[in-house]
């Protein structure tokens, strides 16, 4: 269906933000019109002549939030910072028909747009850049999805970061009875007590995605474990981790594991998904041929290159890789591997760096037979973390504390908490 029809109103005083929003909006059909602050559009545009009006939160002069009256029947949408979620709970309740995080993702926006005008049946069926393939793993997790949406059961989504976790709640949000109620995020590593109260506490109905819900601290999880139990809320985690292995130690509630362990999914490394790697590469090349108005090509060497490499960060650092080379190439010029910053080769994921580890002089990290040293790293950092400083955790493994945290960072090895 053509969108050419829906008018969108962008009151945003960041010129950089605002412009990128536009741009997004319109290479996706949509018509869109702009003002820098509620005062500047209010006095420039008659608010009812719009489809929906999205609006920083914080703006000159008036808050975004006094578009909600002043729209009247036309749907607001507020964005909001990370840092902000509080403030994103209490235009919620103000009446915004929904907020999203700046920075924005670029298919989390269009998600947003396209299910507070009616369309998330279509969002649920477009290609999504993450998911994008035709693999088995990714057919099964299809499958899984379009199978779970319709329900109300919670849903727990394992994989690494950058896999693409948030599409698949994303998509089992828009093919449910909540498409058009609020998707929101909580980053359990960051979130406080009383910012998690205020969201569980909400009359309103949703979908609530708890982002690597293995971070969240033990004293909150009776909270959620009530909430799945008494609200209208669709609970849907993603974990990092291996959250049947934390209730072992007694990092994550027994009861909150099988709440939430009713239909699970498990998205895959990308390198287990290697087949779909080329399309991905296709994709990513149109979107930014687009919306940087290049025609942008890859050359022999860099398709080799992007097809050898192991992709620790998974889709993600596909993604940012390839916009790499699109931004340093010049009008016309074929993107080469060197533009690609991935190196002169890649670091098989079997293995730790030399320059990260030296096997010879350090014994503690001579994995045992069949063991592959990333395996052993971390199975020694998760049986020892509770007892060991991250100084004492470095010195043992005869590694940096730097170069502790980056693994860690790589393999999704969260610190222990405080």
């Amino acid at each position: 269906m053509s969108m050419n029809n829906h008018h969108i109103l962008i009151v945003e005083d960041e010129d950089i933000i605002r412009t990128s929003l536009r741009k997004l909006l319109e290479r996706h059909d949509f018509k869109v019109s702009e003002a820098i602050s509620v005062k500047a559009a209010q006095q420039s545009f008659n608010l009812n002549d719009f489809d929906l009006v999205i609006s920083d939160l914080r703006l000159p002069g008036s808050a975004g939030t006094d578009l909600i009256n002043a729209a009247g029947k036309v749907p607001v949408m507020i964005m909001t910072s990370y840092a902000s979620l509080r403030s994103a709970v209490d235009t919620m309740r103000q009446g915004a028909a929904d907020y999203v995080s700046k920075p924005f993702d670029h298919d989390e926006m269009l998600n947003a747009v396209r299910r507070i005008l009616g369309e998330s049946k279509q969002t649920c069926t477009e290609p999504n850049r993450l998911l994008m393939g035709n693999s088995p793993e990714i057919l099964k997790i299809l499958r899984t999805a379009h199978k779970a949406a319709p329900t109300s059961a919670p849903v727990l989504i394992h994989g690494e970061n950058g896999t693409g976790r948030r599409t698949v709640a994303e998509t089992i949000h828009g093919g449910s009875s909540f498409a058009e109620q609020p998707f929101i995020t909580i980053n359990c590593a960051s979130i406080t007590s009383a910012e998690l109260s205020q969201i569980l506490q909400q009359e309103d109905s949703g979908t609530l995605f708890l982002n690597n819900i293995c971070e969240l601290p033990t004293t909150m999880q009776p909270a959620v474990l009530g909430a799945i139990q008494q609200t209208n809320f669709r609970f849907i985690a993603s974990a990092e981790q291996d959250l049947r292995v934390l209730t072992q130690t007694g990092r994550f509630r027994k009861d909150l594991f099988y709440s939430l362990n009713v239909v699970k999914i498990q998205v895959p490394k990308l390198r287990e998904r290697a087949s779909d790697i080329p399309a991905l590469i296709e994709y990513f090349v149109d979107r930014y041929s687009s919306e940087l108005n290049l025609q942008i090509s890859l050359s022999d060497q860099a398709w080799q290159a992007l097809l050898d490499y192991s992709w620790p960060g998974n889709v993600q650092e596909l993604q940012n890789t390839i916009y790499q080379g699109a931004i340093l190439a010049e009008a016309g010029e074929v993107i080469d591997a060197d533009m690609l910053g991935l190196g002169d080769a890649p670091q098989s994921h079997n293995e730790i760096a030399i320059d990260d580890v030296d096997v010879a002089t350090n014994p503690a990290i001579d994995a045992p037979a069949g063991l592959s040293l990333e395996d052993y790293f971390t199975s020694f950092v998760l049986e020892n973390q509770e007892n060991m400083s991250e100084t004492a955790l470095a010195q043992k493994l005869g590694i940096s504390r730097k170069s502790l945290w980056e693994r860690r960072n790589k393999l999704g090895i969260s610190r222990k908490k405080a």
